[in-house]
């Protein structure tokens, strides 16, 4: 096989349910199994993995987001294909963010909502349960990431991880990829992972801005960030000791802080000796809301888009150390901050007019129901069409195992074992092309209709 590097050897470990993703950049969310049902073995090997992969294999990178994958975004796909004959039993790299706790509330992240909503004791037993099943994979692994989705140095169960790994690889064939927003990466946090030093390590560093305003507001912390500069010149000494093999920092461009774009990337290579500067553009997490849409400086109709446009324009963009992850593209948002949602609205009166399940009655054509994807609109196709039509089963990651209105939910982990002979609803309007090509390619002869088809979009 041939196909993208991080199709075979990325793996990331995400929230309290030990949420495995495949690729973090694709548009569905790359989610392959859960490591508190099932092992890493078995979900690294799993069918929604093959899924993945095949795509790539055909080089079809239509499930990828531009806007996240800096490969699609600078077309250079290619540099990152690799060769192998085989699956190994565990990726050779293992990306840790599971914890997602933060002492940052920052404006674009959703990391606060996420530790609001938690209870303590039984997320504690998860990531206990999480924990047993990386540890299995530790020896194996040749390179780990940590945090991205949260803080690393306020995550005790990935710090405890980390100070214990012990891979079977000789140390020159390891590597370290540390993400962290830098505000306790001192000292004294320093020497609880300092065992780290004996591999490659690669440290990331993310910051919202070096003016104390803009930094507090964008970051949702009181702390000054004369702090973070201090600490940032702690690393730099890191770095110049060969402790660190490579040092990045990072930045989320946006309406609040574009305009110093330049000025953070000269201080970032001149001051703080940066190899990397990651300049990555504001991607919403969920709905776009009018906050979201007004943060997307890429997007045209924005009204500092232009001058966004000009700023983008300086000399410091073509520095060899500086990479705009964006690769001058438009994000795509639109003109119109709640267009999801309106067509979701849109989509909810059409399922309840009269002539709908006629148009179902001719789709169908007397096979059973599949919906694909238990969103609002989703549940809304289940109750609608239930009492017409016998609905064999619906499917969707998130929520294996459970039922709704009596009709049972499996992830795509079941598809050698459900019936396929069925016509399949797709009720995620924004990416059901994707959808229906990964229907098919498993073994689905059809049909497969994206709900916008039946509503007439």
């Amino acid at each position: 096989m041939k196909l993208c590097d991080r199709a075979i050897e990325f793996v990331q470990i995400m929230n309290e349910d030990g949420a495995v993703r495949q690729c973090s950049w694709l548009k569905d969310g790359g989610i392959i199994g859960y490591l508190t049902q099932n092992s890493l073995d078995e979900i690294y090997h799993s069918k929604e993995a093959q899924l993945i992969r095949d795509m790539h294999c055909r080089e079809d990178y239509s499930n990828c987001n531009p806007n996240t994958c800096p490969f699609v975004a600078n077309n250079t796909v290619a540099e990152h294909m690799i060769e192998i004959e085989e699956v190994p039993r565990y990726p050779y790299s293992l990306y840790l963010a599971y914890e997602n706790v933060c002492n940052y509330k920052c404006a674009m992240c959703g990391i606060p909502g996420c530790m609001a909503n938690k209870d303590a004791k039984i997320t504690e037993e998860k990531y206990n349960r999480i924990d047993a099943e990386i540890r299995k994979a530790l020896p194996y692994i040749k390179h780990i990431s940590a945090n991205g989705l949260g803080e690393l140095f306020v995550s005790k169960h990935t710090l405890q991880l980390l100070s214990e790994w012990e891979p079977l690889a000789d140390p020159s064939e390891v590597t370290v990829s540390l993400e962290t927003n830098g505000s306790l990466f001192d000292e004294a946090h320093w020497s609880q992972i300092a065992n780290l030093g004996k591999y490659k390590l690669f440290v990331a560093i993310t910051v919202l801005s070096f003016e104390n305003e803009i930094y507090q507001e964008l970051s949702g912390t009181r702390q000054p960030v004369e702090k973070l500069i201090e600490n940032l010149k702690f690393v730099k000494g890191l770095r110049e000791q060969g402790i660190i093999n490579r040092l990045e920092i990072a930045t989320v461009y946006q309406n609040g802080n574009f305009r110093q774009l330049p000025d953070f990337a000269r201080r970032c290579v001149e001051e703080f000796g940066a190899d990397y500067v990651r300049l990555r553009p504001f991607e919403p997490w969920g709905e776009v809301g009018m906050k979201e849409w007004f943060m997307d400086v890429r997007n045209v109709y924005h009204p500092n888009h232009k001058e966004f446009l000009e700023v983008m324009k300086d000399p410091i963009f073509s520095h060899p150390k500086v990479h705009d992850w964006g690769g001058g593209r438009e994000s795509g948002l639109g003109p119109e901050p709640y267009v999801k949602t309106r067509t979701m609205f849109s989509h909810m009166e059409k399922i309840f007019e009269e002539d709908f399940v006629n148009c179902i009655k001719t789709v169908a054509a007397g096979k059973k129901l599949v919906i694909y994807g238990m969103t609002v609109v989703g549940k809304a196709l289940v109750s609608r069409l239930k009492d017409e039509f016998e609905i064999a089963y619906c499917l969707d990651r998130k929520m294996d195992g459970s039922s709704y209105s009596g009709v049972p939910i499996y992830g795509l982990n079941h598809f050698e074992t459900l019936e396929k002979d069925v016509c399949v609803i797709v009720s995620l309007h924004w990416i059901e092309n994707t959808i229906k090509e990964m229907l098919m390619n498993a073994g689905y002869p059809g049909p497969v209709i994206g709900i916008s088809e039946l509503c007439g979009d």
